[in-house]
């Protein structure tokens, strides 16, 4: 094999390696004031261009009202709390920066809960919002502020606060339990709300119609006979008139055949109405008595347990709304029978005596306290 000739020339001298210089400010020595602290001087070497500490801006300072002792007595009396008690609630939320479950902890004085610490803070600074601007005066936010520390209520918000610490200890089981309620009601309310409308979709199908116009211009036996004729003039243009002309003839034709369909649609009509005993108490089937007088339209069974509660008067509505009550009869009855509704009557008519007994009797102890007045006043 041919020897390889290396080419191996002196490669350039490594140059060394040389710092940059870093200019840096000059710094002091200096005394400097710690705000959050001014009781404490320090000192360090701080530079010319440090901006403030970071910190610093944690350092905020709450405020809280200002009041005398001329304005303590005339607004933020309380029989529960001294003024030296107030002063130190101010001073320690002044040092605790308004955080409440720190106050309570820091809270040496008479045991308090937070709700009433809060209760009296919130008092005395409403007290001094109205002092230093009259309510007249108020903008929005400032006015909305003072509201809501004035209907702050310290037992509402303990009941809150248990609530929230019942629901964070409930198990799962409960949970659930709790979310298959919730499901079944929804599903009840919109039952209920469907229910609702086909009831009064169905009351207003079962409803007659209203006349638009006014029939006072066919009163006269001109007018009709004007009016029978248009008919029968607009019938003949269809195809198969149902409109038939009047008269003695025609009368006599169709008199015997509408008597005998009459008759046939009798007949049929009372053997497909006829129910038995059983269908009758289940659909709730009343045969009217013999010169009953029948009220038009539909009415419903629960119409029969609700209208009979209201009476003419408010007074006399809520004296029976007691009176069942008191005995045990329920505002909604479920499943109004026609044995149910007749009970419910009979209670309503006993009812009505025992108040007109009532109102009577009352009537007579009047009386009785007039006569005895001028008896007393005749002997003096």
């Amino acid at each position: 094999m041919a020897d390889i000739a290396l080419d191996r020339r002196p490669s350039a001298p490594a140059r060394p390696f040389k710092r940059a210089r870093i200019t840096r400010p000059t710094a002091h020595w200096e005394r400097v004031e710690n705000g959050a602290r001014k009781d404490i001087k320090l000192t360090h070497w701080q530079k010319p261009s440090e901006q403030p500490r970071s910190f610093d801006k944690f350092n905020t300072e709450v405020s809280v009202p200002q009041y005398d002792d001329e304005t303590y007595e005339k607004y933020l009396q309380d029989e529960k709390w001294t003024r030296e008690e107030t002063d130190y609630l101010v001073d320690i939320y002044r040092e605790c920066a308004g955080k409440w479950p720190v106050i309570v902890d820091r809270y040496d004085r008479p045991e308090r809960t937070m709700e009433e610490l809060k209760a009296r803070f919130y008092q005395i600074t409403a007290a001094m919002m109205q002092v230093a601007t009259p309510i007249q005066s108020m903008n929005k936010s400032d006015y909305d502020l003072y509201e809501m520390l004035l209907k702050f209520n310290p037992s509402q918000e303990a009941s809150r606060k248990r609530l929230a610490e019942g629901h964070l200890q409930r198990r799962q089981n409960e949970v659930d339990e709790e979310a298959v309620l919730l499901a079944e009601l929804q599903r009840i309310m919109a039952n209920q709300t469907w229910l609702d409308s086909a009831r009064e979709e169905l009351r207003e199908r079962l409803d007659y119609p209203h006349a638009n116009s006014n029939s006072y211009q066919y009163t006269t036996s001109q007018a009709l006979t004007t009016l029978w004729q248009q008919l029968i003039a607009a019938d003949r243009l269809r195809k198969g008139g149902r409109v038939r002309p009047i008269g003695p003839q025609s009368a006599l034709d169709t008199a015997p055949a509408s008597a005998s369909r009459q008759r046939e649609s009798n007949a049929g009509m009372a053997e497909s109405t006829r129910l038995s005993e059983k269908d009758m108490a289940r659909y709730g089937v009343v045969h009217a008595a013999a010169g009953e007088k029948l009220s038009g339209g539909i009415v419903f069974a629960s119409d029969k347990l609700s209208k009979p509660r209201i009476a003419k008067s408010q007074l006399q509505t809520e004296k029976i709304a007691t009176i069942l009550t008191s005995i045990g009869v329920p505002d909604l009855i479920p499943l109004p029978t026609p044995p149910v509704v007749e009970a419910f009557d009979n209670i309503m008519a006993k009812l009505h005596t025992l108040l007109d007994m009532r109102k009577l009797a009352e009537k007579e102890e009047q009386e009785v306290k007039v006569r005895e007045a001028e008896a007393t006043k005749m002997e003096l």
